[in-house]
């Protein structure tokens, strides 16, 4: 499909959209604008985003249009959004969730790898959420990581939500799990609630203090008890 959208600038994953005339109206409820595409997001299973969006509410990622949402989950999954069997569902936001919470909690978790690291370790991470198993073969999604060295895993951080619980957020250091919940958004959201700005601010800070600081205390614990691996 060529895309009725121009780009401002060339480059960048996702560029601004300028409208021309489609003659579709965005589905966004409330929006009047008549200038929509639509969504080019197929997930594995062959359903199309039935989504038509403004340039007010979705974005040209890669020379192809996608929603707000599914923006979202081809950020979230990078390279595997090339491949057609290793789309999320239409309606699966773990990806984007995981992704989400693993941007808000990248420096920190950096930062206390490299304050544990010693001689001849070293940080890695992922660039993009992708697929795992739990020790029950379980399916998750799942952001990671890892201090290394030249004989291989120290000891790895991971942020995963599962398949069958896509709210709740879970961390592990190691094979230990050190921090559980469910963001305080996705909590209102499900029960109803709006909540003023500075309430929200102040309970999504809260959350990630909770998990920094239990992750700041499981990398102390790790490294105080000079073990060699924790895969």
């Amino acid at each position: 499909m060529t895309s009725l959208f121009r780009r401002r600038r060339r480059e960048p994953l996702a560029v601004p959209l300028e409208p021309e005339p489609t003659g579709i109206d965005c589905t966004v409820p409330g929006c009047p604008n008549t200038d929509a595409l639509r969504c080019e997001y197929r997930d594995r299973r062959g359903h199309l985003c039935p989504v038509s969006f403004c340039p007010d509410h979705g974005t040209v990622i890669e020379g192809a249009p996608y929603c707000r949402r599914h923006a979202s989950t081809v950020r979230a999954i990078g390279a595997l959004a090339s491949d057609p069997n290793g789309r999320p569902d239409l309606d699966d936001r773990t990806p984007s969730l995981v992704n989400w919470i693993s941007r808000e909690l990248d420096g920190h978790i950096r930062a206390q790898l490299e304050a544990a690291a010693g001689e001849g370790e070293s940080v890695v991470s992922d660039d993009a959420v992708h697929l795992s198993r739990d020790q029950n073969r379980n399916l998750r999604w799942e952001r990671s990581w890892r201090l290394v060295e030249n004989t291989g895993l120290v000891l790895k951080i991971s942020i995963h939500v599962s398949a069958e619980n896509d709210e709740l957020v879970r961390i592990n250091v190691g094979s230990e799990m050190v921090a559980d919940g469910i963001p305080p958004w996705i909590a209102r959201r499900k029960m109803g609630e709006d909540v003023d700005v500075s309430i929200d601010v102040a309970q999504r800070q809260l959350f990630y203090l909770y998990l920094q600081e239990s992750i700041a205390k499981a990398v102390a614990e790790f490294r105080g008890g000079d073990r060699r691996s924790a895969r």
